[in-house]
């Protein structure tokens, strides 16, 4: 194993900058290490877990290493499994996702002691029939015209107001607080379940209530290094809190100007709030290995980061940022001038991506979406013959295939067995049933599909998946697959209408991307949306307009494209070019 000076030698000889040695080597336990696009922030806090584990002070307990995605916990480990260390990732450290410690040490090992169960909750798989018409799972809110909606506990979010405990029943902050919702949530509780929104309320709530284990936890985790710390949520703030206040000592690692998850209740004030709070200090990460100095100079401005620089010059006058006049409503000027673009900066289309804020924008890139105002379970077939037509997207599709079917026949016995065994034959089974149903057009309906036989063949073909995976159905598909929504002249129309020689380019949000490098990179937006990017770089806002654009700008590494539209870009093209952009001809 090797020695202390060897480890230092070792991490030297991957040549970190001077930045990230100060804070890979950093003799103070807490700091906010800010790290700009591509800074090498996952490297470097992993090298940071390495040196403070392998150099472990403490008597007893180990170093917990936290990120938010599976894809940076599986970074964390084969870096530190390269320098010989495989060691250092087992107890009793702890490297994985924030949402799997909250598991593992506090609702597996003790949820049940809130409600006084006998086993363990577990996360809520979907609702059964029965769920839905119990009484004790609903709320109702404020309707239109004084109408009561109703509001399932699955559905209910807890969130922080202040001192006071409050729910809602959107991600947005515009939701009106849920009254007298907490009886519903500790009633799903109760039945052994919490959602995703309500993980880590529970894991405060226990905390609260049994201090003790949260001294023992602090204990068992003196140190610990929060990797993406800027999308961390109100009661994970609420944890981070309470753990450091019983003992542990927390590295933040993110970037403010990247938190981009406000309808998970991520703020992006969070960091800088708690670096004041506990007064520890700042240290940066300013320069980016991704994007190059010509990308890195436009990009600056939308940013907040003054001092993000780039990787170096780009190859040619081509690898740089331009900005595109879009006049079409198929984005057809952008994807033009993005092809012709990328061709003349020597990059493959194949590696480039065309980016958007949301679904619905990236549809209209391959088309008009007739089923947009369908509702309930034919939306979401319709999405998922979408995802499987236009994106080839077969995971998401088949994730909400299960959904549906899962809602439609969740009383039947088999879903409590694979949910308790994931790894069982049956679930094998389940999931290769779903998959063959997805992967085939004669069975989930293709959504060139007319809509008026579109929605009778979706119930013939569900119900025949349904009997295959042999679950009972107690609903009629009839009422929970129907036209509802869609017009006379749509139910004669396919549901989508494709737009024919679309180029082969990848197309995400920019919450998929988050994280990524990107050799070319077609950021799409609506006139509104650059509207209020623009306002929020004149007034110095943080806003969450602005934290997306930098972030999709962020992703490219040798070409980045802007689409404006006609509009914002007859208005504003001149400012853009100011800041660095290349109008595009």
């Amino acid at each position: 194993m090797a020695t202390a000076d060897q480890l230092r030698e070792a991490i030297l000889a991957q040549n970190p900058t001077d930045q990230q040695r100060e804070a890979i080597f950093a003799e103070e336990l807490e700091f906010l290490l800010r790290a700009a696009p591509g800074s090498g922030k996952t490297w470097t806090s992993c090298r940071r877990f390495i040196w403070r584990a392998a150099n472990w002070p403490h008597p007893v307990g180990g170093l917990a290493l936290l990120s938010f995605t599976n894809a940076a916990i599986r970074e964390f480990k084969t870096a530190t499994i390269n320098v010989g260390r495989r060691d250092l990732i087992s107890d009793p450290n702890y490297v994985g996702t924030f949402d799997s410690f909250v598991e593992r040490y506090i609702l597996a090992p003790f949820g049940h002691l809130l409600t006084g169960a006998d086993k363990r909750p577990k996360l809520f798989p979907g609702p059964r029939l029965g769920d839905w018409n119990n009484p004790q799972l609903k709320v109702w809110k404020d309707g239109r015209g004084g109408q009561k909606i109703p509001v399932r506990a699955w559905e209910v979010i807890p969130y922080p107001d202040g001192t006071k405990l409050r729910f809602k029943a959107s991600p947005t902050s515009e939701d009106l607080p849920l009254a007298a919702a907490d009886h519903a949530v500790h009633k799903l509780l109760s039945l052994g379940f919490y959602t995703h929104a309500q993980r880590v309320f529970w894991a405060c709530k226990l905390l609260f209530k049994r201090p003790h284990i949260a001294e023992l936890l602090a204990k068992r985790f003196p140190e610990m290094i929060v990797d993406e710390a800027q999308d961390s949520n109100a009661w994970l703030l609420v944890l981070l809190n309470f753990l450091r206040e019983k003992g542990t000592q927390v590295t933040l690692v993110g970037d403010p100007d990247q938190c981009i998850y406000e309808f998970s209740m991520a703020d992006a004030t969070s960091l800088l709030n708690l670096k004041a709070k506990w007064s520890i200090p700042e240290k940066p990460l300013s320069q980016s290995f991704r994007c190059n100095n010509q990308i890195a100079a436009a990009v600056r401005k939308v940013g907040g980061n003054a001092y993000f620089t780039g990787a170096g010059d780009g190859a040619s006058e081509w690898r740089q940022a331009f900005v595109v006049k879009e006049t079409s409503t198929t984005l057809s000027d952008g994807l033009a001038a993005f092809q012709r673009l990328a061709g003349q900066a020597g990059v493959s289309i194949n590696s480039a991506a065309v980016v958007g804020r949301g679904h619905k924008q990236l549809e209209s890139l391959r088309g008009k979406a007739n089923y947009a105002k369908l509702t309930g379970k034919a939306k979401g077939l319709a999405t998922a013959a979408f995802l499987r037509d236009s994106r080839h997207d077969y995971r998401v599709a088949s994730q909400t295939v299960e959904r549906i079917v899962r809602e439609l026949t969740g009383d039947d016995p088999l879903w409590e067995r694979i949910d308790t065994d994931p790894n069982s034959r049956e679930r094998t089974a389940v999931a290769l049933a779903i998959w063959k149903f997805v992967k085939s057009p004669d069975r989930l309906t293709p959504v060139s599909q007319l809509g008026d036989t579109w929605i009778p063949t979706m119930r013939t073909q569900l119900a025949s998946l349904i009997e295959e995976i042999g679950l009972q159905c107690g609903a009629k598909l009839g009422q929970h697959i129907k036209a509802t929504g869609l017009s006379a002249a749509q139910k004669a129309l396919p549901l989508f209408e494709s737009v024919h020689e679309f180029p082969e380019v990848r197309q995400d949000t920019i919450h998929q991307v988050k994280g990524e490098s990107i050799n070319a990179v077609l950021v799409i937006g609506s006139t509104r949306f650059w509207n209020s990017v623009m306002a929020a770089v004149r007034s110095g806002d943080n806003t969450e307009d602005r934290r997306l654009a930098y972030v999709a700008m962020t992703r490219a590494r040798h070409l980045l494209v802007v689409g404006l539209p006609k509009e914002h870009y007859d208005k504003h093209s001149k400012t853009w070019v100011d800041w660095g952009f290349r109008a595009a001809t």
